[in-house]
This record gives structure tokens, sequence and C-alpha cells, in this order.
């Protein structure tokens, strides 16, 4: 558990709710329209990395991110997460609890960094991140550790 300088709490598994939306009801936004003075850089993405989806025989996520990456000869760093799964925790197992019926959640993606600082996702410097949800109680949660 995370404490900042106060002594209060910053990190609490049921503070780490996350929103679910039905795929049916999204719509793309559009693009806000510039100003005469607006700088285009602060409404386009910089740099972006794209990625390739690959199944892996293999239930241990780290033995089959070892293995991918000695079968391709690739960076084990350009794996970029698992879909479902189990957890492969960095520190302690933080699986967080539904707060609706207090069961386990599934985990639902692990997603990693990524090994281009232009393009990583931050979480904490070589971290990895977990989303959870209870699809019965519509319930989420997102937290990472590093």
């Amino acid at each position: 558990m995370a404490r900042c300088r106060a002594g209060r709490r910053t990190w609490s598994r049921r503070r780490h709710r996350a929103l679910l939306f039905p795929t049916d009801g999204l719509v793309r936004m559009p693009l806000p329209e510039l100003g005469a003075g607006d700088d285009e850089e602060v409404i386009l993405l910089g740099a972006v990395r794209t990625a390739a989806f690959e199944s892996v025989a293999n239930s241990d996520y780290d033995q089959a991110h070892e293995a991918w990456a000695a079968r391709t000869g690739r960076s084990s760093m350009e794996v970029l997460g698992q879909l479902g799964g189990s957890p492969s925790w960095l520190q302690n197992d933080e699986t967080p609890s539904c707060p609706s019926c207090a069961r386990a959640m599934p985990i639902i993606a692990q997603l990693e960094e990524g090994p281009d600082h232009t393009t990583a996702m931050n979480f904490g410097g070589c971290g990895s991140a977990c989303v959870f949800a209870c699809e019965p109680c519509e319930q989420a949660a997102f937290l990472w550790q590093c």
C-alpha cells in the first residue's frame, strides 16, 4: 500500500474502479475545430505504436512472454500484454473483489508499458496494469504495479 507524505492512503482496491460501457451506444468523437491561433499539435497524437494480436497456447503469461521473444528473436519488451488468463503480478496478488457481490474479479486484460518511451503507457516505469471486471454486477477495476 502506498502512502503520501501526509500519511493518507493513495491506493485502495475499492478506489480503482473503472467504467464499463456497452459497445452499442458508443460513437467516435469528432476532432474539435481549431481557432485562428490554436496549435494543431495539441489535438493530434504524436508518436504511435501498432500492435498485432497473437494467440499463444500457454496459460502462464511469463512463460508465454519469454517463449514468444525466443521464437521471434524480438525483445520481450515488445509484448504489450494479454487478454484473459491469469495476472502476472510484479508484487503481491492484488486481485480486486467486486464491490457488489464480493467475489474476486476475473482479469480481462493485462497491459505492459511497451518498449519505446515515446509511445509507452506509464505504469510507474517498467510496470504493468490489469483490468478486471465482474460482468454480472457490471463492475470493473483498473490497477497497476511497478
